[in-house]
């Protein structure tokens, strides 16, 4: 891999995610707040941005962003986790519209985004490093916030409809805009493919299908008063391989569905100063897998539910102060049962209160504090704290940020609640500092960043074969340098790319001491160009690299990395109607992002989208 770590090395001098002059983000602080007053390191891809890429899921999109490795286990539809800055796929909070979609009833809460699709999908924010003080548990990785398409002024609908390789067809359509007091988004997607077999040395394809709905709606009763509804529906079918059954022609089929429903009132205070959101959700995942093979394990049926009351504030309380404060009541349970037995269920509840000063004591300087302490039912409390700082002396062209950050994730139900787990159980904790600046230049048309971070976790939750139950006995200690570049030469030309390098080291006593975490490649980037021909043909080129990486603790099975080339291009036909295509993996790279496991050779596909 010698050539691989040239061009990371390389990738680093080049050009990243190209910024907006000053995004919105919520992430931070749970509220809307410019990018640039924030010390945390955050990445946004809009609906412009996943239509360029042509991406079909989360997951594909999320490759392109700095800190963030990716792992499927076959084809599109798959397990796939997502590690950020090297944590755990347990430790990334994933929120779909605001409302929490890890699932509770997985061992560890993990939120699989095998079946997150892009269909619908607007605006894609990532938060790297902890945050627990605004989001509470499982926020130590970081936090991904999917939201969909949000309504429009204007009447508008979208449509888009792809076929390409393995049979696959996606389609999406969605209908937003206002009336009125009256704002609205609603749309549904539908994706299918033969795909691929799961397992290397399979013959047999394993397919997917899947349908998904979104909504929102604002109606706004006064100037200051609004009630906000949004529902976000997926289900899907999923066909894969089982190495515990009949190995790689295996047939099991798990059937998914996830829902999630969020009801909140708006309403404004003190001239508009004090904003109160109050809000109820509740997400609802079920999982019922089949397999001819008995006693595979994969006969099951799971049931997890979230049902969450929140009340969030922020009050300006002069120009250069900002209160946001909250208090959060959540009640989790799961059901679990695995070939016919009788159904393991388990619940608990966690009050939680948290506060945050923002203060901008000069012009460009903005600090952030806070404190959080949440109360479970079966285990007791956790205090968490954190702040950052951001600071800009021209206006937002140079941005320098630094960050302490804690977090936590809670013991699972299946971890923490017998018949098989732990009660003695803590909270896994993390403490983080990053520190990172960025420079835009060229009269905006390009832009550099570079972030160091580094995080110390610790009574990481593992299965100890001492007690045969669930422990606290894992260390770990992530430290990296995200570095980046973007360049507009022209209105026409684009370039963006990133480089970061990982150390994720296990620092547990015992044979793995020392050793890196599985699945966490030490070095990891993407470029991509993007041109607009004067003829109105679009075309642009994604190169994704992937280090070498370790599929296991003892480090012994080791996986080779790689480089990956897609293709695309667009013609807009009309002001209505655009033509697209892609080939992916051009070089036709034979890869392992999960040893034992398929990952697409060369493959094509081509569609069409419309905008009325």
């Amino acid at each position: 891999m010698t050539l691989l770590k040239f061009s990371a090395a390389a990738l680093a001098l080049l050009p990243v995610s190209a910024f907006a002059e000053d995004d919105i983000v919520v992430t931070a602080s749970g509220f809307e707040q410019p990018r640039s007053e924030t010390g945390q390191a955050i990445s946004v891809v809009d609906a412009e941005r996943l239509a360029e890429l042509q991406s079909v899921s989360i997951s594909d999109a999320l490759r392109t962003l700095p800190g963030i490795a990716v792992a499927a286990r076959g084809p599109v539809g798959s397990q796939s986790s997502v590690f950020i800055r090297g944590g755990g796929s347990s430790q990334t909070l994933v929120l779909i519209d605001g409302v929490r979609i890890n699932d509770p009833s997985s061992p560890n809460a993990a939120f699989d985004f095998g079946a997150l699709l892009t269909g619908n999908i607007g605006r894609v924010e990532v938060l790297r490093g902890p945050n627990s003080i605004i989001w509470g548990s499982q926020a130590i990785g970081g936090v991904i916030n999917v939201q969909s398409l949000t309504p429009t002024e204007d009447p508008v609908a979208r449509a888009g409809l792809e076929y390409g390789y393995a049979d696959s067809v996606r389609a999406s359509a969605n209908l937003s805009g206002t009336s009125g007091i009256v704002e609205g988004s609603f749309g549904g997607a539908f994706y299918r493919t033969d795909g691929i077999s799961a397992l290397a040395g399979g013959t047999e394809e394993d397919g997917f299908k899947n349908w998904s709905a979104n909504g929102r709606l604002k109606v706004n009763l006064a100037e200051n008063v609004a009630l906000d509804f949004r529902g976000y529906y997926n289900r899907g079918t999923i066909e894969y391989d089982s190495p515990f059954g009949a190995g790689a022609d295996a047939l099991p089929v798990s059937r998914n569905r996830q829902f999630v429903g969020y009801v909140g009132a708006l309403f404004d205070l003190a001239d508009g100063r004090l904003r109160n959101r109050l809000s109820y959700a509740r997400t609802d995942i079920t999982r019922i897998g089949t397999d001819p093979v008995v006693f595979s394990f994969n006969n099951f049926d799971v049931k997890g539910t979230i049902d969450r009351f929140e009340y969030h504030g922020s009050f300006d309380i002069a120009d250069a102060v900002t209160l946001v404060f909250g208090a959060e009541h959540e009640r989790t349970f799961a059901s679990t049962s695995f070939e016919g037995a009788p159904a393991d269920r388990a619940r608990n509840q966690v009050t939680s209160g948290f506060g945050q000063v923002i203060l901008r004591p000069i012009k460009g300087l903005t600090l952030t504090g806070g404190v959080r302490h949440d109360d479970y039912s079966d285990y007791g409390g956790q205090t968490t704290l954190g702040g950052n700082i951001a600071y800009t002396p021209n206006d937002g062209n140079t941005v320098v940020r630094a960050t302490y950050g804690e977090g936590f994730r809670a013991p699972t139900l299946s971890e923490g609640q017998p018949p098989f787990g732990n009660p003695n159980l803590k909270p896994e904790t993390a403490r983080n500092f990053d520190i990172g600046v960025e420079h835009r230049f060229l009269d905006g048309k390009a832009q550099v960043y570079a972030t160091y971070f580094n995080r110390k976790s610790t009574d990481l939750i593992a299965f100890s074969f001492t007690t045969f139950q669930s422990e606290n006995i894992d260390r770990v200690n992530s430290e990296g340098v995200e570095l980046g570049f973007a360049l507009q030469p022209t209105d026409r030309l684009s370039v963006q790319a990133n480089y970061t390098l990982t150390n994720a080291i296990n620092r547990s006593a015992g044979a793995n001491f020392g050793n890196r975490l599985a699945l966490r490649p030490q070095h990891a980037g993407s470029l991509t160009v993007d041109w607009q021909t004067p003829w109105r043909l679009k075309l642009g080129a994604t190169l994704l690299l992937s280090g070498d990486s370790f599929d296991n603790a003892a480090n012994t099975v080791r996986l080779d990395g790689y480089a990956l080339t897609h293709l695309r291009a667009a013609f807009p036909v009309s002001d209505r109607f655009e033509l697209y295509g892609r080939v992916e993996n051009v070089f036709d790279t034979d890869y392992v992002q999960v040893a034992g496991y398929n990952s697409y050779r060369r493959n094509a596909h081509v569609g069409v989208r419309a905008t009325f």
